[in-house]
């Protein structure tokens, strides 16, 4: 044998590669056959999660990449590149795996997900490429290089699609704000990250209540994530903590009230699985025979508790938006616990002795909901207690309810004007109670229609209840025989907070109104008193010597520049500087302000004092942050004139998607409702 003749020797078959090409083959199809199927099966079961449509998008990428992979790997096998088959290979992985997270909105997801997989396996596994071309033919022992370069080849296709798929289907975001605590938790550094759905809005509208993610229309290039309340073509007012609309083409003002899905979510706990002494008397005022032992709450004979307890023995205390993330966002502790917060629940364990009867009573303002329960048949009743009437409520349904003297789990609760009651876990009761002022804004609305979002609702929002308002839970015993209960949770309801006057000592909240035009959508934070959303939007536009109007945003962080000057510009005898003055130009009428001149003579005098706050401070020029993203440079002495308005609303075409799930977060992975 010449010396110049080299012989290549094949190196045995380890595992899969040790059964026959048929056999392979065979094995490969199966599994392709399997996947397809159970990939098409999923598409029509329905979602164990609302809003989930990603699932769509998936499971029909991948319906198209099986029978690609198939005709791949089986039918030109010895033509495809290492760049198609690998890449088509990857493809299906990477989309298996994507899939197989989908398992809470349906476990058909997880079934097609896996057997895609095995199919991407089976199909890499089930042709010999012996010879492909004559680069393929490595003589003696393959280098370090050689190895990268092939791995290379096989991940190329596979990050193409990756790529395209991050940039039109699916990508992650950092929340860096506070302003969806506590359903996100929002950090600079440490936030939540979050996985986009980017396909659902090619498919449907964005639906009130859920999370969204869109570019901040003031700075475009800062994607925000808050949660879409209102939608196009709606009078909206935020009154009370609640939102009150007129939807297009109906007659009746309604009280938004949330789905299950979401309701759960925006319960906000006060008290969770109350054991501890400290809590018990920090949090609950005693009246008559009480004790308090190991979290149960023994009730004797006319014994009472009222939560949250007052300042004083006299006077009860009311619950308000207190910090629901616990201390986990930058919102400053000052901006809770000013507004009172009617809408609650509490869920206990409660065992009554025989002739016993104990009273739960949900204090709204002037509107007492009092539950009566006793044990034996036809022995609960449910009353609304007001200054001028006590009517019983759903008289059939209450009394069909029958108690033992074991223990029961109760959750009663009212929140966006309805009562909810379960006991062991079945609902009992669902009444629609509505709230005094969505009575108020109906019976006006028959005599002529009104706005919603007009000066006719505003007069009638921000009438105060006859006894101030009032927010607390009231247990009470007979005077036959006592009763047990263990609290597991007290909680809120989100409260959503109006236009606040910041100069008043008491920080007056007025209601906010907006009345949104066609592709428009009210955005808010679940966070509340933290949150920079459409109730707050501030769109400057500076008017220069030379003609040019440039356009930003006045909210701190997107100009940090104006508004650090804005914040330090007061004239010699004004206690409000010039950001504060030009934000009430923007968000409240004249006569809501705390003096008399007008918006021309208010924004006259914050620019005087913008430019000579400048001047003091050797600032000639700032950086101005435009509402595309970029930012020019502008000379304080170049700028003729200002002008302020709000900004109540998202655009449709800058939405971006709907975050479906939760990673990397010390909280652990979840799906977001």
């Amino acid at each position: 044998m010449s010396e110049d003749v080299q012989v290549i020797k094949a190196a045995p078959a380890k595992g899969y590669a040790r059964l026959s090409p048929g056999l392979r083959a065979r094995l490969s199809d199966l599994a392709c056959i399997a996947a397809w199927v159970l990939s098409l099966v999923a598409i029509f079961m329905g979602s164990k999660l609302e809003g989930v449509w990603l699932r769509i998008p998936v499971l029909a990428a991948l319906l198209l990449l099986i029978p690609a992979g198939w005709y791949v790997h089986r039918k030109i096998a010895h033509k495809a590149s290492p760049i198609l088959s690998g890449g088509v290979a990857f493809g299906i992985l990477g989309v298996s795996v994507l899939t197989m997270a989908l398992h809470h909105a349906s476990g058909w997801c997880t079934l097609a997900g896996f057997a895609a997989t095995v199919a991407a396996l089976a199909l890499r596994g089930s042709v010999d490429r012996a010879i492909i071309r004559g680069r393929d033919i490595q003589v003696g022992k393959r280098s370090g290089a050689g190895w990268a370069f092939a791995q290379a080849e096989s991940l190329a296709a596979a990050l193409v699609m990756v790529l395209l798929v991050w940039h039109f289907g699916l990508e992650a975001f950092r929340i860096p704000s506070g302003s969806m605590a506590p359903t996100l938790l929002g950090d600079p550094i440490t936030g939540d990250r979050v996985l986009v759905d980017k396909f659902v809005y090619f498919y449907r509208d964005p639906a009130r209540w859920e999370p969204i993610v869109f570019r901040y229309p003031l700075r475009r290039t800062d994607p925000y994530v808050k949660r879409c309340v209102a939608l196009p073509g709606e009078e909206v007012m935020i009154a009370e903590g609640d939102v009150y609309v007129r939807v297009p083409g109906t007659d009746r003002i309604e009280l938004l009230r949330k789905p299950p899905r979401q309701r759960e979510v925006l319960w906000f706990p006060i008290i969770e699985n109350l054991s501890s002494n400290t809590a018990w008397v920090k949090n609950f005022k005693r009246d008559g025979k009480v004790e308090f032992s190991d979290g149960l709450i023994s009730l004797g004979a006319g014994g009472a508790i009222v939560f949250p307890r007052g300042e004083t023995e006299d006077k009860p205390g009311n619950v308000t938006d207190h910090d629901a993330s616990f201390g986990a966002t930058e919102t400053p502790k000052d901006r809770y616990a000013h507004h009172v917060v009617g809408d609650l629940r509490i869920r206990a364990e409660l065992a009554m002795e025989e002739g016993g009867e104990c009273a739960i009573t949900l204090v709204r303002n002037d509107d007492r909901y009092v539950l009566e329960l006793r044990p034996g048949a036809g022995g609960c009743k449910l009353f609304h207690v007001t200054a001028d009437a006590n009517a019983e409520l759903a008289v059939d349904k209450i009394s069909a309810i029958q108690l033992g003297t074991d223990s029961h789990a109760v959750s009663y609760s009212l929140a966006d004007g309805e009562l909810v009651l379960e006991v062991d876990g079945d609902e009992h009761l669902r009444l629609d109670v509505g709230t005094p002022l969505l009575d108020q804004l109906r019976a006006r609305d028959k005599q002529g229609r009104i706005n919603v979002a007009g000066n006719v609702a505003l007069e009638l929002a921000e009438a105060e209840p006859a006894e101030g308002r009032q927010a607390r839970i009231e247990i009470a015993c007979g005077e036959g025989a006592g009763a047990s209960l263990r609290v597991n949770s007290i909680d809120r309801d989100i409260y959503y907070i109006g236009r606040i006057q910041e100069w008043m000592d008491d920080q007056r909240e007025l209601p906010f109104q907006v009345e949104l035009g066609e592709d428009q959508y009210l955005a808010l934070g679940d966070n509340s008193p933290g949150s920079a959303d459409c109730r707050y939007w501030t769109r400057i536009t500076l008017f220069l010597d030379d003609g040019t109007e440039i356009v930003g945003s006045m909210d701190e962080p997107s100009q940090p520049d104006l508004v650090h000057l804005l914040a330090k510009a007061a004239g010699e005898n004004d206690s409000l500087n010039a950001y504060f003055r030009l934000r009430s130009v923007a968000h409240f009428k004249q006569d809501e302000r705390p003096d008399d001149a007008t918006d021309a003579e208010l924004v006259a005098a914050a620019l005087a004092n913008l430019q000579a706050a400048g001047k003091s401070q050797g600032r000639a020029a700032i950086n101005f942050f435009t509402e595309g993203g970029g930012f020019t440079r502008v000379e304080l002495a170049q700028i003729k004139h200002l002008q302020v308005e709000r900004l109540p609303y998202v655009e449709r075409k800058l939405f971006v998607g709907r975050p479906f799930a939760v990673f990397l977060s010390p909280r652990g992975m979840k799906l977001i409702d």
